[in-house]
């Protein structure tokens, strides 16, 4: 398994952030502890189900061989 989608993920929003500082303007997140969470889970859930679907695609592929 390869972790590009989310190192690559991670550094974009850093830079985001970094860009946002130097400009002085708010930072594209919810600012609130609740509001964090909700964009980590929502992303979490992306990253599962892709796997998810992934894994069963090949499962499905494997069987029909």
């Amino acid at each position: 398994m390869t972790y590009s989608k989310i190192i690559w993920g991670l550094a974009l929003s850093f830079v985001v952030g970094f860009c946002c500082h130097l400009a002085q303007i708010p930072v594209p997140s919810p600012p609130v502890l609740s509001g964090a969470l909700l964009v980590f889970l929502m992303s979490s859930g992306y990253w599962l189900t892709d796997r998810y679907l992934a894994a069963r695609a090949t499962r499905q592929a494997k069987a029909t061989s």
